[in-house]
């Protein structure tokens, strides 16, 4: 199986000259989380932004100085176990499919799972690949405080409990983004003085600077999860899991036994694995 054969054609990008909130908006429209960044007026890819890559620039507004210049790129007529080996390595959801310097195309974790894997036979139990460890975070907790958790644990989503313990809902950075309001701020910055001039100690210089970003609700995240939750046991095998996550447009799924209790977390990341074992 080829890159061209999944990769989606119809890509979403930004472009140079550009700024930051031009492309947080396109995130937060497209729930997308990484672009490719395009020479304005041309195919010529010159790099990609992330979400990460913005929220940890709040003050720079220009696009061009945020961009990650060497990106890693696959090509159409690449084999499919290359990608899936790029995705597991550098843990990133989407990958620029380029020839010759030009953007041609877009391939994510989910377009494997969804339209490649699930056409497969892999009768390996999920047990084999679901991850043990579990983010979880209690139906109160504030949404901006689920954002943190998630970023400290790593996670790409947490299952929410009740006050029972039990599973009562899921969620991911879709959900939060979706949730988020991108809002102006303006701050304010003392800038520094030569202690050379004199009328320093009578002015101060002060610099404004605008910026965008994504502002949370603190509501509880029980208001923005989702709560119909599919799960699977850990018997399930990996193609049957490949067909929930298509069926039900999700990128993972808890792992539960007896009466919904979770013993674990298979997400589109693990099924890749599987793909790259088989022989």
């Amino acid at each position: 199986m080829l890159v061209k054969e999944v990769m989606m054609k119809d890509t979403v990008y930004a472009v140079i000259p550009g700024r930051r909130k031009e492309a947080l908006e396109i995130m937060q429209e497209k729930d997308i989380f990484n672009l490719p960044v395009l020479k304005k007026g041309t195919k010529e890819m010159v790099g990609t932004v992330s979400l990460n890559d913005l929220l940890n620039n709040p003050e720079e507004d220009q696009l061009a100085l945020i961009v990650n210049r060497n990106p890693v790129t696959v090509s159409p007529d690449d084999d499919i176990k290359k990608a899936c080996e790029i995705f597991v390595r550098e843990k990133i959801r989407n990958i620029p499919v380029v020839n010759n310097n030009s953007l041609t195309g877009i391939l994510s974790v989910n377009d494997i799972v969804k339209k490649g894997v699930f056409r497969l036979d892999i009768r390996e139990p999920c047990k084999k690949y679901m991850k043990t460890k579990i983010s979880a975070v209690w139906e109160n907790t504030p949404l901006n405080v689920v954002l943190k958790i998630m970023s400290y644990s790593k996670s790409l989503s947490v299952i929410v409990l009740n006050d029972s313990g039990e599973i009562c809902g899921m969620v991911d950075r879709e959900d939060i983004i979706k949730a988020g309001e991108v809002v102006s701020e303006v701050k304010k910055k003392d800038m520094a003085t030569s202690e050379e001039d004199e009328w320093d100690w009578e002015t101060k210089s002060t610099l404004y600077i605008g910026m965008r970003t994504l502002k949370l609700p603190r509501k509880p995240v029980k208001e923005y999860m989702t709560k119909d939750v599919v799960s699977v046991t850990s018997d399930d095998t990996i193609t049957e899991c490949a067909k929930k996550m298509r069926k039900y447009n999700i990128e993972q799924l808890p792992v539960t036994e007896d009466t919904n209790r979770p013993v674990g977390i298979i997400r589109d990341y693990d099924i890749l694995k599987a793909l790259i074992d088989l022989r």
